[in-house]
């Protein structure tokens, strides 16, 4: 999808989206946009239509709102703005089936966080493909860990065909690095202590939502479906 919504799509030449700096995986943020944006469209049609749609931009008509009510309690005006844009961002790439079970008072929190990491994946090209090339990659080939060098070499690889990963600077590279580690922590994929990968454990609920969208299986540390 083009623009700055929806999932990250790849063509020839397309620069990655490479904002993840901050936040890890947001998902109590998360959980907070995905409720107000229900409580005001439950109606809307991208929510009637269900499993498959991707939300898209239609998400952003919450961020104002967001923003002036300050619904993620941060300090200052100019943050809230740039935090709230990027969990809207991510829930952009989310189905209707997928925000309500986000938003659900029932739902576990393993669930939540496991559709804020399929969501950073989605919205973030780079993201995806690391998980499905080298989280998931390795935790198949029986490779018990995932580490910064492991990210590297990555980087490395997609930088032959991506000039804009070579002209990072250094800050900018390591936070990126950082917060990826960070949300894979936060989602229970990867031991914060040591870097062992932890097979995901998807609940029957939420493994029957993702089906309608099964490549989302691969962005997670479990075995083949």
């Amino acid at each position: 999808m083009p623009g700055s919504y929806g999932s990250e799509t790849m063509w020839d030449e397309q620069r990655y989206r490479l904002s993840f700096t901050v936040g890890g995986l947001l998902a109590p943020q998360g959980r907070i946009i995905a409720t107000l944006f229900l409580a005001e469209n439950n109606d809307d049609n991208r929510i009637a239509q269900g499993d498959e749609v991707e939300l898209g931009e239609h998400i952003a008509r919450i961020r104002q709102r967001a923003v002036d009510e300050n619904v993620l309690s941060i300090r200052t005006r100019a943050a809230g703005s740039r935090m709230v844009s990027e969990v809207i961002k991510r829930l952009s790439t989310l189905s209707g089936t997928e925000l309500c079970h986000l938003a659900g008072a029932d739902t576990p929190t393993a669930d939540r966080h496991a559709l804020m990491w399929v969501a950073m994946c989605r919205y973030y090209a780079l993201v995806g493909q690391f998980a499905h090339e080298v989280l998931r990659d390795r935790y198949l080939m029986g490779m018990p860990t995932v580490t910064y060098e492991d990210y590297d070499r990555f980087i490395l690889t997609k930088a032959m065909w991506h000039p804009e990963l070579e002209t990072l600077s250094t800050t900018t590279a390591a936070k990126l690095r950082a917060n990826l580690f960070k949300a894979m922590h936060e989602a229970g994929l990867v031991d914060k202590t040591d870097n062992t990968l932890q097979p995901a454990l998807l609940g029957n609920t939420l493994t029957g939502i993702l089906e309608h969208r099964p490549e989302s299986f691969g962005f997670f540390p479990i075995g083949e479906r």
